[in-house]
């Protein structure tokens, strides 16, 4: 038991106080995780340059 006047933790409280931490570990695992995988994404300018090159590429002969 607490003594003194640190008080009683209500249940209120305390699961207000579990969701924050739930919070602060989906905020590290998004940033963590999923953050590099959006910013590896292809942007359509990349997209387009290699449609291209592969296109220019195919009306060459194929060497074996």
């Amino acid at each position: 038991m607490r003594n003194g006047d640190e008080g009683y933790e209500t249940p209120k409280r305390r699961t207000a106080l579990l969701l924050i931490g739930f919070a602060l570990l989906v905020g590290i695992g998004f940033i963590t995780v999923l953050r590099p995988e959006v910013e590896d994404e292809p942007s359509d300018e990349r997209t387009s340059e290699v449609e291209t090159n592969e296109e220019q590429g195919a009306d060459e002969p194929l060497q074996e």
